[in-house]
């Protein structure tokens, strides 16, 4: 939503496309936020969030398995991982 006219909505071209690269992503939904929870950027900060996150799909056994566990959410996983931290970088600059 825009600070200027709010009933105006904002497409973003992220949303959810695995292929699209990193260097092309928009980060104009985060104008306008001044900080960013501590632990979230502790968690990306760490190079963790893989491991964070794997931790967090297998305590659901009806996902996991459907996926192909580990190997399955590989890829989709080492994606977020590099989203994570492109995330990181444009906080500290910002």
């Amino acid at each position: 939503v825009r600070g200027s006219d709010p009933s105006h909505l904002v497409y973003i071209d992220n949303a959810g496309n695995l292929q699209h690269p990193e260097d092309k992503l928009n980060f104009r939904l985060l104008e306008g936020i001044t900080g960013f929870p501590e632990s979230a950027v502790q968690v990306l900060a760490s190079g963790c969030l893989q491991k964070l996150l794997l931790l967090s799909l297998r305590m659901d056994p009806v996902f996991w398995e459907s996926q192909g566990g580990r190997q399955g959410l590989k890829q989709v996983l080492q994606t977020l991982e590099r989203r994570g931290q492109v995330l990181l970088e444009h906080i500290r600059k910002h």
